[in-house]
């Protein structure tokens, strides 16, 4: 190995890490991150990117240490066992704490809980602490109720979580310390030995009781044991110390404590940064199982590692400012829940206590809270690391009562509310904010406004016509105007002009205002972003949003160009891959689209070569690699790739450049179309005589120039607003302009975000339009817009779509109707006769559509998700629910649907579980018929193969002939929405397109 030997660093010591840890590791980290520390006998690991690593590979960096100083103080947990051991007594442990349990029981146990406490702190009056008279006595009895030690007291589970703690992080090896954990150990097996029959017989929530009715596994008592006491060290302090340290840091910054106060939202925000900013478990260990090297440093075999999240997570070249407490700072994943298959089971448990309940309830009630000058605040620690006091005063109390009419808005006060709002703009932002809406406000009075008589935005005309599963959620769009009494108001066009100054046949803002309580303005970004460079404006440049909404036969684009016999698209994202699919396509693979012949005809009769030009290397473009993969298998076509080492990172590593290798392996021999691609050039001037007839570019080298020749350019950069925009784009990014009015969509973020993205950003603004009403920031009482002369309705959309469909060419699915006279023509011919509307289907009787939910998981996430399927989706379809480590490829029954949820093992493997499965879809069986729907679980901070897991299954059921439907769906580990509420959208949208009927008359 060419690597280098771990520097020592001997003048670190055990008391100034406990004092301030942080000093030294800011040391540490700038001399590498990887040290051999004699005071604590280990290697100490301190950069993010090495603590990261060490999360990607069990195999090498190993739980299982031996002589563990947690093994000594609680047994032989889970935290300390590698896959498989690990996988199963994770997955026994889940069952209580899934979010969906979280949240339906265990929230109301810490209302309670956290409401005592609290009364008690008051009792004790101003000076009380706020660690050891409400934290700690709340996190001990929360966690109390949720193991169910029914025999024991909240004090107990004080003193055995402090004392296996110290035992666990006694590094100095003092006796003294281990004589009080020993202690704590035979305490807590004589409580174990007296709850178990108890539970055995009284069934309930409890993770003792469900632990016991495990389904074909009984885990050996002594392992039982450990893991209990590994919950109560990690289950207590864990929360006791982040509720502590977020008061101090909110307490320590009035404005961040004024701006959460004013913002509920926010609390999530303060709890993670709060782990960020100083993480409660500041190290835990691991060992190399052979000789490796981390960043750079030789490691012998049977290192002891001490992986410190504390340093970590104040990595200066991930954080700017990383020593600041901001609660409003760039959200990146912080490592304090740990990464990969030892991510903290607790999270959902420890967020919801203090995010959901702890952190509002004592701010919410405690007015005037501070901390006390004269007896300041002391914190201490770095194995683990949390405040020692607190005093605390406060100026008065507002009663539970009052407290909580202030609180966070749930659904549920909300739900008698009946505003009257507008939504400009059905596309994807707007009708998934309808479809939110609707969810929080069942009695509001919904309006959709579009300036087109057809709905759906950009789904119809800017989404790729080839890709039928992204245009699908149109389907689940339907019902909000079908089935939930949502109104549609087509061929009405918002002006931004005044009541009085509104072009003929529009409607100003000012109007709309009026007549709505609330107005959300969610028309999106239509004007394709230029290069700005010399030449942009040549004849022959042309912007991807146009080109899309030709192919989509948008009836305000004039007659489609030709793009000659080469084309030149700028950028490497989603969008250019669209363009550059839909115009390499052979004919024959658009059957079943509907894209609009003509103009692709026009566009590319005569297109032999198209060049694909981007700034970055392979490794960062912006493309998902699944639409890489799928131009790959494109026929007849034969890719070229330039400027790119395609050998930099080993193969399954980053999976762009998987993708990329692949391209590079397509070569027919007599290709229909051949596609450069172009990697690390950027766009210096376009040249030409009127029109545009080459680009060049620079390369890294900027004297460098390459100058491709080209007939034609599109240039696929962005997206920006014209003078017709309704707001400006990305000012008001928390979707609030003024209180009655709103954006959403690239209006309210700026030309940025996905469709999936889209329904996130919806759920969080129909939060904040429930929370002006509730509070009376907006007032209910608008009289509603009258009939517009002109306007259609959802009726007229669907006769159109009726005479689109019957008028579809054979391999079509429909024959888009050009231009708005035909569109209100045929939206006005009470002639074509309207489909029955067919009641939504309800499996609760039984029977329903046959649904197959299939799951690969590692630590159990994927499993929890498929188990909250089988719940959600029980009204409208029969569900099964297999382990794909129970599945062969002949087990698949063609007649079901399957739901696939697949996680992401270790840095883009699939899970341990699912693998016997995907090799033996390497054999190729026969799959034609069967069809699927992906949703891939993963962790963005692993960039390179976030969801490369579920990708790889879908890539292998595709290649035996099984049919993908659908959007595909994805989830981060670290985003803000819960994996099962995520895929129980996703899985709606794709049974409501799976379940449509067919158009007949």
């Amino acid at each position: 190995m060419s690597s280098k030997e771990a520097p020592v660093a001997d003048w670190v010591t055990i008391p100034d890490l406990y004092r301030d840890p942080f000093p030294i590791y800011e040391r540490l980290r700038a001399e590498g991150g990887v040290h051999w520390v004699p005071a604590v006998g280990r290697y100490l690991i301190t950069s993010y990117q090495a603590v990261h690593e060490t999360e990607l590979d069990q195999t090498v960096f190993s739980a299982n240490e031996q002589g563990s100083l947690q093994i000594r103080a609680m047994g032989h947990s889970m935290l300390r066992r590698d896959d498989p051991e690990h996988y199963l007594e994770r997955r026994a442990w889940q069952p209580t704490l899934r979010p969906g349990v979280v949240k339906r029981h265990w929230r109301g146990v810490f209302e309670q809980t956290a409401e005592r406490y609290l009364d008690e702190l008051l009792a004790k009056g101003s000076g009380a602490d706020l660690i050891w008279d409400f934290a700690a006595p709340f996190a001990a009895e929360s966690l109390r109720q949720i193991i169910g030690l029914h025999n024991a007291t909240q004090q107990d589970l004080q003193r055995w979580s402090q004392t296996l703690i110290d035992a666990t992080g006694n590094y100095a090896d003092d006796p003294e310390v281990w004589a009080k954990g020993r202690r704590s150990f035979d305490e807590v097996d004589a409580v174990l030995d007296e709850m178990l029959p108890w539970h055995a017989a009284n069934p309930n929530e409890s993770l003792l009781s469900q632990l016991l009715r495990i389904p074909g596994y009984e885990m050996p008592m002594e392992r039982i044991r450990a893991n209990v006491k590994m919950t109560i060290g990690g289950g207590l302090n864990e929360p006791r110390d982040v509720l502590g340290v977020a008061a101090w840091g909110l307490l320590s910054h009035p404005e961040q404590r004024r701006a959460v106060e004013a913002d509920p939202s926010l609390w999530h925000a303060a709890f993670d940064e709060t782990l960020r900013w100083i993480a409660p478990i500041g190290l835990y260990s691991r060992q190399t199982t052979r000789e490796v090297e981390l960043t750079g440093v030789r490691l012998p075999a049977g290192a002891r590692l001490g992986i410190c999240i504390l340093s970590a997570n104040r990595d200066e070249r991930v954080w700017d400012d990383a020593s600041a407490f901001d609660i409003r700072r760039e959200v990146k994943p912080h490592l304090a829940f740990s990464k990969g298959v030892h991510v903290c089971l607790g999270a959902w448990v420890a967020r919801s206590e203090i995010a959901d309940v702890a952190l509002p309830m004592l701010f919410g009630r405690l007015q005037g809270l501070e901390l006390v000058p004269e007896n300041p605040a002391e914190i201490g620690g770095w194995v683990f690391r949390g405040m020692l006091k607190m005093p605390v005063r406060w100026s008065s109390v507002v009663s539970s009562t009052a407290a909580a009419a202030t609180a966070p808005a749930a659904a549920a006060p909300a739900a008698g509310l009946a505003p009257r709002i507008g939504i400009v703009g059905s596309g994807p932002a707007g009708s998934f904010t309808a479809q939110a809406l609707r969810r929080r406000l069942p009695a509001a009075e919904i309006d959709v406004i579009d300036a087109l008589p057809v709905p759906y935005g950009l789904i119809r005309s800017g989404v790729a016509a080839d890709h039928g599963g992204t245009k699908s959620v149109a389907r689940q769009f339907d019902r909000l105007f079908l089935h939930e009494g949502v109104r549609f108001r087509g061929n009405l066009r918002v002006d931004t002009g005044s009541v009085d100054g509104a072009a003929d046949g529009a409607v100003s803002i000012d109007r709309l205002r009026s007549a709505y309580d609330a107005v959300v303005l969610a028309t999106g970004l239509r004007l394709d972003r230029p290069l700005g460079i010399p030449g942009d404006a040549l004849e022959g440049v042309h912007g991807a949003g146009r080109i899309t909404r030709l192919l989509n036969a948008h009836p305000d684009e004039p007659a489609a160009p030709s793009l000659g016999t080469t084309t030149l698209v700028v950028g490497h994202g989603n969008v250019a891959m669209d363009v550059v699919r839909l115009l390499a396509r052979d004919e024959e693979e658009l059957d079943g689209t509907d894209v609009d012949d003509e103009a692709r005809r026009a566009l590319a009769a005569e297109l032999r070569t198209i060049h694909v030009v981007g700034r970055s290397a392979p490794t960062a473009a912006k493309f998902d690699p699944v639409m890489v993969r799928e131009l790959a298998g494109l026929s007849g076509v034969a890719h070229h790739v330039h400027g790119a080492d395609l050998g930099l990172i080993a193969a399954g590593k980053d999976a762009r450049l998987d993708a990329v290798r692949l391209l590079d392996q397509r070569r027919p021999r007599l290709p229909r179309i051949t596609v450069h691609w172009w990697f690390g050039l950027t766009p210096e001037r376009l040249e030409g005589d009127g029109s545009v007839a080459r680009m060049v570019l620079l390369g890294a080298d900027a004297d460098a120039e390459v100058s491709i020749p080209t007939d034609s350019v599109v240039t696929a950069v962005g997206f920006a607003g014209d003078v017709e925009t309704l707001a400006e784009p990305g000012a008001h990014q928390d979707g609030r302009v003024e209180a009655g009015l709103y954006t959403a969509g690239w209006l309210r973020r700026g030309p940025r975000g996905t469709i999936p993205d889209q329904r996130t950003d919806a759920r969080e603004l129909a939060r904040t339009i429930a929370e002006d009403l509730e509070t009376g920031a907006v007032a209910i009482g608008a009289p509603g817009l009258p009939a517009v002369a002109g306007e259609t309705g959802f009726d007229g959309w669907r006769r159109i779509d009726v005479r689109e469909q019957l008028g579809a060419a054979p391999g079509r699915s429909r024959a888009k109707l050009r231009g708005l006279a035909a569109l209100l023509e045929a939206a006005a011919d009470a002639t074509i006769p309207l489909p029955e509307i067919e009641a939504e289907a309800d499996a609760s009787g039984g029977g329903g559509a046959p649904v197959t939910v299939v799951f690969g998981t590692e630590s159990g996430g994927a499993e929890l998700v498929a188990e909250e399927l089988r719940r959600t989706l029980a009204h409208r379809a029969d569900v099964v629910v297999q382990d794909l480590a129970d599945v062969a490829p002949d087990d698949l029954d063609a007649s079901r649907l399957h739901l696939v949820v697949c996680a992401t093992y270790g840095d883009g493997e699939v899970p341990t579980s699912a693998r016997p499965f995907h090799r033996a879809l390497a054999a190729l069986p026969e799959l034609a018929g069967l069809r699927y729907a992906v949703f891939g679980m993963g962790d963005r901070s692993y960039a390179k193969t976030y969801s490369r897991g579920s990708e790889l299954i879908d890539e292998a059921l595709t290649a035996c002939g099984a049919t993908r439907v659908g959007e595909y769906g994805r989830h981060d580990a670290g985003g803000p929405v819960p994996a099962a509420e995520a895929a129980a959208e996703w899985a709606d949208a794709v049974l409501t397109e799976a379940l449509a009927p067919v158009v007949t008359v």
